[in-house]
């Protein structure tokens, strides 16, 4: 496995270009012969947008409230 220093700056941007444009780490990650955590490590510290992050649907979920009661112990 290579390291993400070891890349040229040629193959770095055009991995980003491949993500960007939809492509998952898994298959860029063939390619290069990185690791696929290796790719969206650099993404999301890098701000990539796009790449199979963006293809899960928003959903909005609601949390109930709950009270707890805090009890004590009696000796």
């Amino acid at each position: 496995m290579r390291k993400w220093s070891e890349l040229s700056k040629k193959e770095q941007e055009d991995i980003e270009r491949r993500y960007i444009a939809g492509e998952g780490p898994t298959q860029i990650a063939k390619i290069y012969n990185l690791k696929p955590k290796q790719i969206s490590d650099q993404a999301y510290r890098k701000g990539w947008k796009g790449g199979t992050m963006t293809t899960k649907k928003a959903t909005k979920k609601t949390a109930k409230k709950t009270t707890t009661k805090k009890t004590t112990k009696k000796k």
